[in-house]
């Protein structure tokens, strides 16, 4: 039986599926924020549209005006609903060879970034401050070998718990390499 392409497209042969993540949703906290007042400010303007009629009724200008902050309007509320749908489509993937971090927007960008568990040298949690501490939400910060530099994924849910992840499947990673490395090394074969 193979795992190819069974719990993700990319998925290896070898591959054993571990788990996901995504951000956190304070990391759209500030999207809602922003929406709720747009929503006050439209609720506002319906019950007051028999006022905004009497002064739109002559005047070329405010007819301008209200033309551009309609489209900014529904321009704002398009962004809104692209950075939810982002939200949801931009997910990291643990699996028992490596880490991917697959970043995908609604139209632009579909990149996906792979992490080989035997090339991390350390990790590294920070969850600093009181929300992160209540909310559990924090970064993992990857540190590869000495010539890759390092990877950073921030507001991720349960940090903790991904941190552990990651952690294992490192281990298990390299001890596995190392072990496969061995018995080549004593194989008769290889004098």
């Amino acid at each position: 039986m193979t795992n190819r392409d069974k719990y993700f497209k990319g998925q290896q042969d070898n591959e054993t599926f571990i788990c996901f993540t995504r951000h956190h949703w304070i990391y759209l906290i500030r999207e809602f924020i922003y929406f709720t007042i747009f929503v006050v400010i439209v609720a506002f303007m319906v019950l007051k549209i028999d006022t905004i009629i009497d002064i739109l009724r002559g005047d070329k200008a405010m007819k301008l005006l209200f033309a551009t902050l309609f489209l900014t309007g529904t321009l704002f509320i398009h962004r809104v609903f692209i950075k939810v749908l982002n939200y949801f489509v931009n997910t990291g993937i643990i699996t028992n060879v490596r880490f991917i971090d697959h970043q995908k927007s609604l139209f632009f960008k579909d990149n996906m970034d792979s992490i080989d568990m035997a090339q991390i040298q350390n990790i590294e949690r920070i969850g600093d401050g009181l929300l992160p501490s209540i909310l559990g939400y924090g970064d993992i910060r990857i540190f590869l070998n000495a010539s890759s530099g390092i990877k950073t994924f921030h507001c991720i849910t349960n940090a903790k718990f991904h941190f552990r992840c990651i952690s294992r499947q490192k281990e298990l990673r390299q001890s596995q390499l190392s072990r496969e490395m061995g018995v080549q090394i004593d194989d008769p074969k290889f004098g």
